[in-house]
């Protein structure tokens, strides 16, 4: 097991993180240790702390003039890190990645046609087609946590989905397609992709990316590249920018993204979006600012220091995980008997199947003997928060196939991590009555 040691991360106390008051802290009761929304539990990054300590100083709360700092630094980073050169002029920003996935859809797809989803799916996700006006296919991955490239191509030749419904593919299940309410066809016309992916944490290939994105173009379905998890990537894996991948792929994929995951800065309210196709930013530029909304100021500050930083304190927060994710490899199976789950590539985000655990999921054997307490809460994290006072994401709420699973944000200090797993050791999950 490597050792991962931080030499200037600070760890906030358990005290500090519940006077943040943020929605992850005031989410549940005092006593419950919070594993839930994707918010970190790390101080500040130095650089984007000075960042926004200056704005202050200079009461810096105005309108901001202007982002050129902004797209500069983030095509910086993404040269650095990820090895893709793009002008800054392909740069737009706007409020959160959500939004800018939102104005792909409405601004750079055909009206009316429908939203692929990979699932499971990041669960806002599923609100951008009821918001747009447009159907929803629901297409499952692979067990191996991979694309599902016959199903995919299935759907964008098809084009089967109803307005205003939604349609499930799961070929491992054997289910071709079940629509659930509405009855007129429309084509698809974007795939919303997560890159690195939450929940299951891939980081696909090069390879992998090509295959998708590649056959989605053949088809006129645009690639929508969510990448906020992108700075979060473990060692031996590297994340590639979906874009990147060949010509085709620049010309079909728009790419948003945001600091909003690898520094922990959500609330400031800054994504952008990287528009690389010549055609794309034409008709972007023409759209006005009260259809996409803006960024915030101080949000521009801060996202700007944390693209240019070189300080190496994104690599400790890394090495920090890992040593988090040693810990979870080592005890979640004796905490929860059954459990199965792959070590994740990227983001601070653990899948966890629990269907397995005697007495909290459901079994896939038919072993009676696995089967709920009838006087307990059926889902799984509702056991948990019960019977342990730990809150987990409930993996029903990612789609097809997530009912049974856990989603655990682990970027927290090992502190609290260890506290959270001898609460669940001391609820006795696992122990047949």
């Amino acid at each position: 097991m490597t050792s991962h040691n931080s030499s200037t991360l600070e760890l906030p106390t358990l005290a500090e993180l519940r006077r943040r008051g943020t929605k992850k802290w005031r989410g549940y009761p005092d006593d419950v240790i919070p594993m839930w929304v994707a918010e970190s539990d790390f101080h500040t990054c130095p650089a984007v702390a000075r960042a926004i300590q200056a704005c202050v100083d200079r009461e810096y709360f105005g309108y901001a003039a202007d982002d050129e700092e902004l797209r500069e630094a983030l095509a910086g980073f993404y040269e650095r890190r990820f090895g893709w050169s793009f002008s800054p002029d392909w740069v737009r920003s706007v409020p959160d990645v959500v939004t800018g996935v939102k104005i792909a859809v409405e601004e750079l797809t055909p009206a009316g046609s429908a939203i692929v989803l990979p699932v499971p799916a990041y669960n806002p996700f599923f609100e951008i087609p009821d918001v747009t006006g447009r159907p929803a296919i629901e297409v499952a991955m692979t067990p191996e946590g991979g694309f599902d490239l016959a199903a995919l191509e299935e759907v964008f030749a098809a084009g089967t989905a109803t307005t205003h419904g939604r349609v499930v593919v799961d070929k491992g299940a054997g289910n071709k397609g079940q629509t659930e309410e509405g009855n007129t066809a429309a084509p698809a016309g974007s795939l919303i992709l997560c890159s690195p992916y939450n929940p299951l944490g891939r980081v696909f290939s090069e390879s992998e990316l090509r295959d998708v994105v590649e056959l989605a173009a053949k088809y006129n379905v645009r690639v929508i590249s969510d990448e906020i998890h992108a700075p979060i990537v473990y060692p031996g894996h590297q994340h590639t920018p979906a874009a990147s991948v060949s010509e085709i792929a620049a010309e079909n994929t728009i790419t948003v993204t945001a600091t909003s995951k690898g520094w922990n800065t959500a609330g400031l309210r800054c994504a952008q979006m990287i528009l690389s196709s010549p055609r794309d930013r034409e008709i972007m530029a023409g759209v006005h600012k009260l259809r996409t909304g803006e960024a915030s100021t101080i949000g521009i500050a801060a996202a700007t220091a944390a693209y240019r930083d070189e300080s190496g304190w994104l690599e400790e927060q890394i090495d920090y995980l890992s040593g988090n994710l040693d810990l979870l490899e080592r005890r979640l199976p004796e905490v929860l008997p059954g459990a199965k789950f792959h070590r994740p590539e990227g983001t601070y985000l653990l899948w966890v199947d629990v269907r397995d655990v005697p007495g909290l999921g459901v079994a896939t054997d038919g072993n009676s003997e696995t089967a709920p307490d009838p006087a307990e809460p059926t889902d799984p994290a509702e056991q948990i928060l019960k019977r342990a006072k730990v809150a987990f994401n409930t993996g029903a709420i990612y789609g097809a196939g997530g009912a049974g699973h856990l989603r655990i944000n682990f970027a927290t200090s090992r502190e609290i991590l260890t506290e959270a797993l001898d609460r669940l050791a001391a609820a006795g999950f696992g122990e047949r009555a």
